[in-house]
């Protein structure tokens, strides 16, 4: 018994909101059918455009990825080369600060006798 009046219940309600729609509606069902149709062909036209974007985003972090390695290598190797350099001309400056510092630790041993 309980069903049945459940089932009275949901079919009564369901006609109450199918009606209220009806009459509140501030268009008739055609010109809603037309609006949504617009309304659609806008949203898979963004979606293809942000798609489109998106893609060629994709395509540019891979080139600035490829473009980046090689200019890392290119310049860690300047960056060898000029380490190289420089440790070929500051030797000699080197050396003579070594010698320098034998002779006054020499000269400080005999002030110190």
């Amino acid at each position: 018994m309980k069903l049945k009046h459940f089932l009275y219940g949901f079919i009564a309600g369901g006609l109450a909101a199918g009606i209220s729609t009806m009459l509140t509606a501030p268009n008739s069902g055609d010109v809603t059918r037309v609006r949504i149709k617009k309304k659609k062909q806008l949203v898979l036209k963004q979606l293809h455009d942000l798609k489109t974007n998106l893609m060629q985003l994709k395509d540019s972090a891979t080139i600035a990825t490829k473009e980046g390695k090689t200019n890392i290598s290119k310049f860690l190797s300047e960056v060898k080369t000029s380490l190289t350099q420089w440790e070929k001309e500051i030797h000699p400056q080197q050396q003579a600060i070594q010698r320098e510092l034998v002779e006054i630790k020499e000269i400080i041993q005999e002030l110190e006798r």
